[in-house]
């Protein structure tokens, strides 16, 4: 996200720093080198070489102006063709004008606006790319005016106070331009900074109100079985007790586990519920069937419910399934038990199978899947969890 806020900052920036030294140029092309171009038609030994020059950065000021807008990078192979373009039509036009005008003169409007075309075409690659062409371009340019004539002190002094100013000023912007543009990973830093920020308030903010729903969920169930327990009112001894402390302590071990990062949640919540009976002495096997789905959490609680009841009034032994197919999900559990308090599936959908044969007793919930979510990206937990089993029956074995 940052980089892609960098990346339209830059593309911004770049595409004002283009438009600004545009607007420079193509009013010192049409307002300041034509009317040069013009009056010196009669100084210029070839008239023809300075108007083909015109022509061609005319041409190269049109195929800037079209492809340097949009803010994009220059096509590749644009920018040494124009700057090549824009050395030969200065280099030529400069050829034709009489020695006492190299400079100071209007006639000698090719050299200016060549350092123009320098600062759009690498402004962007900061000053000392430019001031290489640029100093490059004058010494080419010097070198002509003394293989013509050699100056004056008078007015050589004049040639480099006009040279060099111009020379400084179109630097001073290419130097602006590059800070500029370098202060886009400062912008997309800070940017960061702030998208992190309101990420993790985001996240401080879920985690509380799920903390609140959980804690108000515990309150309803867990409290006043614990206050009942503390002030003696509930027996200890009482199988009722017993029962509704196994199961409250599988919904708590279910509720630690939904916070976890695991590749199959359903599967691992279950795990999580399977070692809670464990502990109780119960004999638990575990099969699964079916691809990992990452399920709704209101679902999978809703599939585990019933289920979590039913183990948790399992005596010896305990078969657990976890089935997934087609568009269905299946969990079911087979115990030793003959218990038909089962809680109300509480997600549209769930459907809730209760049968009795002999001393046992199946649970099995199932829901239909309408859309086949992804698979998570989380890794797996390793097998078995990483909390112990201290019960003397706490084997687990998986089909």
């Amino acid at each position: 996200m940052g980089e892609d806020f960098r990346q339209l900052i830059t593309r911004h920036q770049l595409r004002g720093i283009r438009a600004g030294g545009l607007v420079i140029l193509v009013t010192l092309h049409i307002g300041s080198a034509l009317p040069g171009l013009l009056g010196g038609l009669g100084e210029y030994r070839y008239p023809w070489i300075p108007l083909a020059a015109y022509g061609l950065l005319t041409l190269i000021l049109g195929g800037s102006v079209v492809l340097g807008l949009d803010g994009r990078p220059w096509p590749r192979g644009w920018v040494p063709c124009a700057l090549a373009g824009t050395f030969v039509a200065s280099v030529a036009t400069t050829s034709q004008v009489p020695p006492d005008h190299y400079f100071v003169s209007s006639f000698h409007w090719s050299y200016s606006l060549a350092g123009w075309f320098t600062v759009v075409l690498l402004g962007h690659r900061g000053p000392l790319v430019s001031g290489a062409f640029l100093g490059a371009h004058l010494a080419v340019t010097v070198a002509l005016l003394l293989t013509v004539e050699v100056p004056s002190r008078s007015v050589g002094a004049s040639m480099a106070l006009s040279a060099l100013s111009a020379g400084c000023f179109q630097m001073t912007i290419a130097a602006g331009a590059k800070l500029l543009l370098d202060s886009s990973a400062a912008i997309g830093q800070a940017l960061r900074a702030q998208e992190r920020v309101r990420t993790r308030i985001a996240v401080a903010r879920q985690i509380q109100t799920d903390q609140r729903r959980r804690y108000a969920e515990l309150n309803a169930t867990v409290l006043p079985l614990l206050t009942g327990l503390a002030s003696g009112s509930l027996d200890p001894e009482d199988d009722e007790v017993r029962h509704a402390c196994a199961l409250e302590a599988a919904r708590l071990r279910r509720l630690f586990a939904e916070s976890d990062c695991t590749f199959d949640p359903l599967v691992h919540e279950m795990r999580a519920c399977i070692d809670v009976a464990e502990r109780n002495g119960t004999t638990v096997q575990l099969a699964v069937r079916g691809d990992p789905l990452e399920l709704p959490l209101p679902l999978r609680r809703a599939l585990l419910d019933p289920v979590i009841a039913a183990l948790a009034a399992a005596g010896q032994t305990a078969r657990v399934t976890v089935v997934r197919g087609g568009d269905q999900v299946r969990v079911g559990v087979v115990v030793d038990a003959l218990r038909d308090r089962l809680p109300e599936p509480k997600a549209n959908g769930i459907r809730v199978r209760t049968v009795h044969a002999e001393d046992r007793l199946l649970v099995e919930a199932a829901c239909r899947i309408t859309a086949r979510p992804e698979l998570s990206d989380r890794p797996e937990p390793p097998w078995p969890p990483a909390w112990p089993s201290w019960s003397p029956a706490g084997r687990r074995s998986r089909t």
